[in-house]
């Protein structure tokens, strides 16, 4: 098994001036600790797309990487659509197992990382049935017990829908599934989201994807102000008890 952390972006709605993945939350940075949490989940090849202030990313990830289990892809066009960032890493797909895929900027316990992990689906994404309305979170819809719809805007009938965390995970074969969906997309539109490559090849119903329910496991990706702050003064707490 293998993991892909995507972290180009420049975080504009956030406003801060480094990689979102290099926010310091407690005693260690996003990075520090996806990159701990793999490790100790047994996780030995990491791939992570930089793009944004690259050289800041470079530097630490030389510190904390004494065994260099980190492969870098670099995002020279992050100004784009993610969707490009999935794509500059296609060379990580060849390697064996399945694959994990992660936004870089997400806070979470363990215990969310452990369940996509651990689940003996071949292709799952992690699902939170607490969701805030509006068209800001990545929506998963639930019919008849299978994802059946996928993303920010959704037209799909469903039992029951809820947020993605941003976590994903494929079997060798769906990977390579998606990165091809995202060279077709990408190439009439670079200001695709990686998401909208996920969302065509599940209403195509080209794979099944299961879900994993973490509600009421604290979690919070970290778009804006108000989401770092909330990371600090809540979530931290309830991930370190």
């Amino acid at each position: 098994m293998k993991a892909l952390i995507l972290a180009a972006g420049i975080g504009k709605r956030l406003n801060v001036n480094l990689p979102k993945i290099l926010l310091k939350i407690g005693k260690k940075t996003l990075l520090e600790r996806h990159y701990e949490n793999l490790l100790n989940f047994g996780i030995k090849e990491i791939g992570l797309v930089v793009g944004y202030k690259s050289n800041y990313l470079v530097k630490f990830i030389n510190k904390i990487d004494k065994e260099k289990k980190i492969k870098i892809f670099k995002n020279l066009k992050y100004k784009e659509g993610s969707i490009v960032s999935l794509v500059c890493a296609k060379s990580f797909f060849q390697k064996k197992g399945d694959l994990i895929l992660m936004d870089g900027d997400v806070l979470y316990d363990k215990k969310i990382l452990k369940k996509l992990i651990s689940t003996k689906e071949k292709n799952s994404l992690l699902l939170d049935k607490k969701i805030e309305p509006g068209d800001e979170p990545v929506k998963v819809c639930i019919k008849n017990n299978k994802v059946c719809d996928f993303g920010k805007i959704i037209d799909s009938d469903f039992d029951f829908q809820g947020e993605s965390v941003g976590f994903f995970k494929f079997s060798r074969d769906a990977a390579f599934m998606l990165l091809n969906e995202s060279k077709k997309i990408m190439k009439n539109n670079k200001n695709a989201m990686y998401e909208d490559a996920i969302q065509k090849i599940i209403k195509d119903k080209k794979i099944f994807i299961a879900f994993e329910n973490i509600t009421n496991l604290p979690w919070i990706e970290i778009d804006f102000k108000k989401d770092l702050q909330l990371a600090k003064k809540n979530i931290l707490k309830k991930i370190n008890e």
